[in-house]
């Protein structure tokens, strides 16, 4: 990390994404750590993983059960770098298949194909889509509002004209235009893109003179 190389503090924040890689994991990738044998939960396994990175400095990790708090203090307890072992990282790495396959697009955010002529906000687009599926429909959709639906510039998939530029800089081969229209699709049904269009005219409608 290029902090820790500087001799800064590296402190982490929401290692577990607020939760979400304890109670949202699709059940494949939980049956994976089961399989392991070591008897940890996912959220043992996201806070050992970070404890393994010798440049980690502290993990701030939220709780709200004394059972929360339990099983943190051990964690922390028991845990440093370089106790993981490669069967422990070979677990992890099936639990991250299990999860990329319930992804819609395999758009990792690199943002070569940004910007977009008709200002399409195509990682954003793609990243709630993928999260509609990895996380939650209602989840996807809502952070697809707050991230893309509401912004002050329109950046729907709809503005896209289809002239391909996005897809010649896909370092993943994308079929960037058609996913747009699927991920369009998923994101704005009928209730939503009303929802979306009327909170948009009170937000931004130009003042009377």
């Amino acid at each position: 990390m290029a902090a820790a190389a500087k001799g800064m503090a590296v402190m982490i924040m929401e290692p577990l994404r607020g939760g979400k890689l304890v109670n949202m994991l699709p059940q494949g990738a939980l049956d994976v750590m089961k399989k392991s044998g070591r008897g940890w939960s996912p959220a043992e396994w996201g806070l050992r993983w970070l404890y393994d990175q010798k440049e980690v400095t502290v993990v701030l990790s939220g709780m709200n059960s004394l059972e929360m708090v339990e099983e943190n203090c051990r964690v922390a307890s028991e845990a440093e770098a370089g106790l993981m072992t490669q069967e422990d990282f070979a677990i992890l790495e099936e639990v991250k298949k299990e999860i990329r396959a319930k992804e819609k697009v395999g758009c990792t955010g690199c943002r070569y194909c940004m910007p977009c002529p008709k200002g399409v906000d195509i990682p954003g687009i793609f990243r709630c889509y993928n999260f509609m599926y990895t996380e939650s429909k209602s989840l996807g959709r809502f952070q697809f509002a707050q991230t893309v639906g509401l912004t002050r510039e329109p950046a729907f998939a709809s503005q896209c004209v289809k002239c391909g530029k996005c897809e010649k800089h896909c370092p993943q081969n994308i079929p960037i235009r058609k996913k747009l229209v699927e991920a369009d699709r998923a994101l704005r049904p009928l209730p939503y893109k009303i929802g979306i269009n009327f909170a948009r005219y009170f937000m931004f409608r130009k003042k009377r003179k």
